[in-house]
């Protein structure tokens, strides 16, 4: 049913009560039913936040949409809040992984780099000391040799591509392939011109700051205001609506309650590479 209450805290709760209702009758976003139910236990904690919300894009509700030129502010209203209750997922522990992940990419594509490198110069050494000490070898392994011995258990490549690229380095002797030094070399070439891996979800900012839950979740949080999806864009709360957002999303006990200030700190300390 439509929302007829016209008080922000009011509006908003019954609107969290109204999708969580939904949501467990049809038994969907269960692991997000504990935040929701808290968002609605402990409103009176988030009446900045509903009331920056509402004052920015009024009583839009996403159920009494009369005119296309109301839905950008429901949905505004409804997605906003959605982001809320989706935030728990900017925990630390997600981060820590994440700063992990990006860790070990970085340190694979070095190594990728240095091996190729390393394994170009000995195939090229080895090429020179058959063709120089006198020693024979069995049989020799082109760039296409090693493209097909690859793809032996790859159906499609069998089926498709094989016969044609086979066929091709018939038609066209070794002057005209590149060597499998040259293969590898490109590989390494390749890693090390990749830039720093980006996470699709966090930011930069967060993951080459160190551990912290506030920065953190600020980041992220404000970061998705930014990103090409259906939240407003660029939109912010301000630095105290965020600071309830915190306390009640991470369920601060009353002795470690963020305060504004703490929320204006890291928004002046760190940017977000948009």
């Amino acid at each position: 049913m439509p929302i007829l209450t016209k008080l922000p805290t009011n509006f908003c709760v019954a609107f969290i009560e109204r999708e969580l209702e939904d949501n467990r009758e049809k038994k969907i976003w269960m692991s997000r039913w504990p935040l929701m139910q808290r968002m609605i236990d402990q409103a009176s904690n988030l009446e900045k936040v509903f009331n920056e919300l509402i004052n920015q894009f009024g009583y839009a509700d996403k159920l009494a949409i009369l005119y296309e030129s109301e839905r950008p502010n429901a949905e505004a209203v409804w997605l906003t809040l959605e982001h809320i209750w989706l935030s728990e997922d900017f925990a630390k522990e997600e981060f820590i992984q994440a700063r992990t992940n990006r860790r070990e990419l970085l340190k694979l594509q070095e190594n990728i780099s240095e091996l190729s490198c390393r394994l170009a110069g000995m195939l090229r050494r080895q090429n020179e000391l058959y063709e120089l000490s006198g020693f024979r070898r069995y049989d020799c392994q082109t760039a296409v040799d090693s493209l097909v011995q690859g793809g032996e258990h790859n159906y499609l490549f069998g089926a498709y591509v094989k016969n044609e690229l086979e066929s091709l380095a018939y038609q066209y002797d070794l002057r005209y392939w590149p060597s499998r030094a040259d293969v590898v070399e490109a590989i390494g070439e390749f890693e090390e011109l990749q830039p720093k891996p980006q996470h699709v979800e966090i930011p930069d900012a967060v993951l080459d700051g160190r551990a912290s839950d506030h920065k953190d979740f600020v980041l992220a949080f404000d970061a998705k205001f930014d990103e090409q999806n259906q939240l407003p864009t660029e939109f912010r709360f301000s630095n105290q609506a965020m600071a309830e957002i915190i306390n009640v999303v991470l369920d601060f006990p009353e002795d470690k309650l963020i305060l504004g200030d703490t929320i204006r700190t890291i928004r002046n300390r760190y940017v977000v590479v948009k």
